[in-house]
């Protein structure tokens, strides 16, 4: 496998992982889509791109990743993720949390059973993971998924669990409010400072 090294501006760098964690990846893995495109089109490929409006915030945030099937092609979808696939996604991640399943397999199973992207489907259950172990996250969800599942965790974790959750979002503020647009970190510390 080969190693690529290139110098690019810090600002310039800055700003496109700020975009590429928006749309769910890292700069090794939108260089590798990159290439991957230019070979399979013999030529650049399209633009991938996320327009935040001043009405449309972080919390609306669809879902748009890219992600790798099992044959190493590059698949980009964009789906609107439905309150049916944040039941499925919390289905499975209580499988998951007693024991009876792995994440990767279990975000396979979400995909497959509901049509939301496999990589989103991940995403949902490492950040349900961390919230239950009080632990910061650097991805995010749209605020009413998070909301949603915050009273899941309360009302069938319990007070401890919910309690950790918490202690997990006002962990996950600073860098949410480095890296992310708009007034989603100002929403979770409204939600914790109600809910604590």
């Amino acid at each position: 496998m080969a190693k690529i090294e290139f110098q690019i501006d810090d600002k310039i760098l800055n700003e496109a992982e700020k975009v590429l964690h928006l749309l769910g990846m890292d700069i090794e893995m939108a260089v590798n889509i990159y290439l991957r495109r230019i070979a399979l089109e013999k030529g650049l490929p399209m633009f991938m791109t996320w327009n935040e409006s001043k009405e449309q915030e972080a919390e609306t945030i669809e879902d748009f990743v890219s992600s790798y099937d099992e044959e190493s092609k590059v698949s980009t979808q964009v789906n609107k993720i439905t309150p049916e696939m944040v039941d499925e996604v919390w289905n499975a991640f209580l499988r998951y949390n007693s024991g009876a399943g792995e994440i990767n397999p279990l975000s396979k199973e979400i995909s497959s059973k509901t049509g939301m992207n496999q990589s989103s489907a991940f995403i949902y259950l490492n950040i349900l993971t961390n919230l239950v172990n009080g632990d910061p996250n650097t991805r995010l969800l749209k605020f009413k998924d998070l909301e949603y599942l915050m009273s899941k965790i309360q009302l069938e974790l319990g007070d401890n669990k919910f309690q950790k959750a918490l202690k997990s979002l006002m962990l996950s503020v600073p860098y949410w409010r480095e890296k992310i647009p708009g007034a989603f970190s100002d929403k979770i510390e409204a939600y914790c400072k109600k809910h604590m």
